[in-house]
């Protein structure tokens, strides 16, 4: 006669060994447990200044700030790979931030923690509601007003040193997940076709519905191992210039309502908005403080519809990556032209004169030839964060995801590092228009970026891609 096995016996037997070797594993060595696990912390402080500043955004402003619609905040998340690699990504309620501003806050982490430079990234809404936060002086603001932003800046790096301390002191074990919300087309283009088939920038109260554009929202949850949401650092591309120049109240134009609406619906999480490629995109809808609290409404429920949806986990690990690239703008004209732009009824014009003759009369030098920051961030094969500098257009955007097809999401935001100044294509340089040199005479630069603008841009940026997936 044939044995009978004891099939269930056999079974019980089989699950016993696993759970013993589950022991095993965990007794003798507990790390593979936590291997698993990241680290994440998150900080906010206000950075509202103390007294009434001149706002940035707008040239047409003839006073300063008077008072606030809501707060303008500054936020930190630090994150811990299971290898212990750190980085942090700091979002804020301004226009933006300089490259030796940067730098110099950068320096003191590093004293305090040890981060290199490439593992903190700076990013700005680029509100055109919150104070001038950028030097050296631009040359819309009144020279009384534009000295008080020295101080101003100072007070920011106190901020932005101890924000980032915090987040980094109150890294606990967390989780982190990747979505895509649906797209929120609420930005068009202020570029449009011509009759003599070029492009330029269109006024107020009409835009280009098409041409390129950026409307996936990418958004990264981070839950504690209970599952409770700490953090979500999310992304949109459009102009943060709901509200026009006649407003002189702080806001956060929509990314600050869309923060505030994602807090509100997750009351136990910091909502960090990270402006994307905006250079030439705006609301459709502007110019009321409704638009822009229904612009970041509209933004805030995808965000939170995304968050509540399928989640792509990210592994890790981190690396990360930052290089300076040398951009050359268009020389100076000759002196005999900068005397005549004295004479300019254009206040830009004739204070840019100005600025450089003072310097040519005392010897200084005038460089024609900047570095410019770039910076790239990748979280295992599924996601890759690209921080470029300036009020970068949009098809920086297009062109860079379709680089890089190997990652789940390709991440790309502008407003980074250094905000002063527009980062055209050389398409866009050679038709002109606002975003093509217009607006660098708002700029203590010599003139608008040379042909080299985009590729030195491009070869930058798929060099520091490189750095970080060999």
């Amino acid at each position: 006669m044939k044995p009978v096995v004891n099939t269930i016996g056999c079974h019980t037997l089989l699950l016993l060994i696993l759970f013993c070797q589950f022991l095993l594993v965990t007794i003798f060595n507990p790390v593979s447990i936590e291997a698993a696990e990241w680290k994440a912390g998150v900080a906010t402080v206000s950075v509202i200044p103390e007294k009434p500043m001149w706002m940035a955004g707008y040239g047409s402003r003839d006073k300063p700030s008077e008072g606030k619609i809501h707060d303008l905040n500054l936020k930190a998340l630090a994150l811990e790979d299971p290898e212990g690699n750190r980085i942090v990504i700091t979002t804020v309620d301004l226009i933006g931030v300089t490259r030796e501003f940067s730098n110099t806050v950068s320096k003191e982490i590093q004293k305090r923690f040890g981060l290199e430079r490439k593992d903190l990234l700076f990013n700005a809404s680029h509100t055109h509601c919150g104070p001038e936060s950028r030097l050296p002086i631009l040359f819309y603001i009144p020279e009384d007003w534009g000295i008080k932003i020295e101080a101003y800046v100072k007070f920011l790096e106190r901020r932005y040193v101890d924000v980032i301390s915090e987040a980094i002191n109150n890294l606990k074990s967390s989780r982190l997940t990747f979505s895509r919300a649906t797209p929120v087309p609420f930005a068009v283009s202020r570029r449009f076709p011509s009759p003599k088939g070029i492009l330029y920038r269109s006024g107020p109260s009409s835009y280009y519905t098409g041409g390129p554009r950026d409307d996936i929202t990418p958004v990264l949850k981070v839950a504690d191992l209970d599952g409770n949401i700490t953090a979500i650092l999310f992304g949109y591309a459009c102009h943060p210039i709901t509200l026009g120049g006649n407003v002189y109240q702080f806001s956060g134009d929509y990314p600050g309502y869309a923060q505030r609406f994602i807090e509100e619906a997750f009351p136990n999480a910091t909502a960090l908005f990270v402006q994307g490629c905006a250079g030439q995109l705006v609301p459709n809808a502007r110019f009321q403080l409704e638009y822009a609290m229904g612009h970041g409404k509209a933004l805030a429920k995808a965000v939170i519809e995304a968050v509540d949806g399928e989640q792509i986990t990210i592994n890790g690990p981190i690396e990360s990556a930052y290089d300076e690239v040398l951009l050359d703008f268009e020389p100076l004209p000759d002196r005999k032209i900068i005397e005549e732009n004295l004479k300019s009824d254009d206040y830009r014009v004739k204070r840019k004169a100005a600025y450089f003759l003072k310097k040519m009369d005392n010897n200084e030098p005038i460089e024609s030839t900047i570095p410019f920051p770039l910076q790239t961030m990748r979280f295992g094969n599924e996601l890759l964060l690209i921080g470029i500098f300036g009020e970068t257009v949009v098809e920086y955007a297009v062109q860079l995801k379709s680089d890089f097809l190997t990652y789940d999401f390709v991440w790309v935001a502008g407003y980074c590092n250094h905000s002063v100044g527009y980062l055209p294509p050389w398409r866009i340089q050679r038709e002109g228009g606002y975003e093509g040199g217009g607006s660098m005479q708002h700029m203590p630069v010599t003139g608008p970026f040379t042909e080299t603008v985009e590729s030195r841009v491009l070869e930058g940026v798929r060099r520091l891609v490189k750095d970080v997936s060999d």
